[in-house]
């Protein structure tokens, strides 16, 4: 269907642009086209269009007629009614066919008289008119109704080596020309790229989403000790393990890890026997829950563990006080006096330190 109306666009487009193309050279730059002068024998004195001859509608049309030897003419546009009475009995040549540029059919008619009655100028049911010697012309743009052109030959002379020239055109023709010649290219270019995206749609369908998928899974199971096991599809199958976290590792290879996976048996074989522990926590090591009713939803994703607080630094213990010095003096009965340091400062000069034991006690000497 859209191919089908990208091809009607394109058909539309050619022709408007050809219609336009036409119209611009047909009408040139001024919108107006100009024939002749072309000559009409004929030995009478009346000239006049039939009916249905001039068939335009809105178009500015300018006509000039000559004769030789400056004899007078007249030049007249009125209705076909009007005309038609006017030359009803005289001898006139009638246009039966026009077409563009110049492509005229003559008829004679006889009549009773050879001129009309009376001068032409002198009535008044004349769209346009005109009157001169050896020349006339009007200028007027075409009503939407029968009308008629008539040439008459003022006097007793006749129009013998009468010459016509024509010039007619439209108001803007020119523009509207190249305004549809510049349509006609935007529905051609617009059509070719509806037909495109057409073809394009039938050659290049979108991916089937039932097609297997290229990409490749891992699976990672973590035992209690930490340690890593790379499972295919089909162990997790076997094992009745869930997947508990998905990871997307680029094409690069330097992604995160690939999924974890946890048992929902708990007995998945002999090669992955676990302890059950009675009540897992969410503060285990390695992440993982080893029991069917132990872990998170597969569906939802694992919270996050909370990081740990950091430790407190222990404050420094205080440094002991040293333990005061203690000072013996013995007296000549072999008696032992027990002194301190302030004992001794108060004494000053009456005892001296003689020896000092491993226990600090130290024994003055008076």
């Amino acid at each position: 269907m859209r191919r089908i109306s990208g091809w009607a666009l394109v058909v539309l487009g050619v022709l408007s642009a050809l219609l336009g193309l036409a119209l611009a050279v047909a009408l040139g730059p001024d919108s107006r086209r100009t024939t002749g002068p072309h000559e009409i024998d004929t030995r009478t004195s009346v000239l006049v269009t039939g009916p249905r001859v001039i068939r335009w509608a809105d178009v500015q049309v300018d006509v000039l007629v000559e004769v030789p030897v400056k004899k007078p003419i007249f030049v007249g546009l009125g209705h076909t009614v009007d005309v038609e009475d006017l030359v009803d009995d005289v001898d006139h040549v009638e246009v039966t066919r026009f077409r563009t540029p110049w492509n005229v059919s003559l008829s004679e008619r006889e009549g009773e008289r050879p001129t009309v009655q009376g001068a032409p100028t002198a009535l008044d049911w004349w769209i346009a008119d005109s009157a001169g010697l050896g020349g006339a012309s009007i200028s007027t743009t075409l009503p939407d109704e029968p009308v008629s052109l008539a040439v008459v030959s003022i006097g007793s002379s006749n129009l013998s080596g009468l010459e016509v020239t024509l010039a007619y055109g439209v108001k803007g023709g020119f523009a509207k020309g190249i305004g549809l010649l510049l349509l006609g290219v935007g529905l051609v270019l617009g059509g070719r790229l509806v037909v495109r995206g057409a073809l394009l749609r039938d050659v290049e369908p979108g991916p089937d989403p039932g097609a297997p998928s290229d990409e490749e899974i891992t699976y990672v199971f973590v035992d209690d000790d930490g340690v890593e096991h790379h499972l295919t599809e089909a162990e997790v199958a076997e094992g009745g393990f869930d997947v508990v976290d998905e990871m997307q590792i680029d094409e690069a290879g330097d992604g995160s890890a690939p999924e974890p996976v946890r048992p929902t048996d708990p007995e998945p074989g002999p090669e992955h026997e676990q302890e059950p522990e009675p009540e897992p926590g969410p503060g285990l090591e390695d992440g993982l829950d080893v029991g069917p009713e132990a872990g998170p939803d597969p569906q939802s994703e694992p919270e996050p563990e909370p990081e740990p607080e950091p430790e407190p630094e222990p404050e420094p213990e205080p440094e002991p006080e040293p333990e005061p010095a203690l000072y013996v003096w013995v007296d000549d009965d072999g008696v032992e006096h027990e002194l301190t340091e302030a004992d001794l400062a108060e004494l000053e000069g009456e005892y001296e330190i003689v020896d000092e034991d491993d226990t600090g006690d130290k024994g003055p000497q008076g």
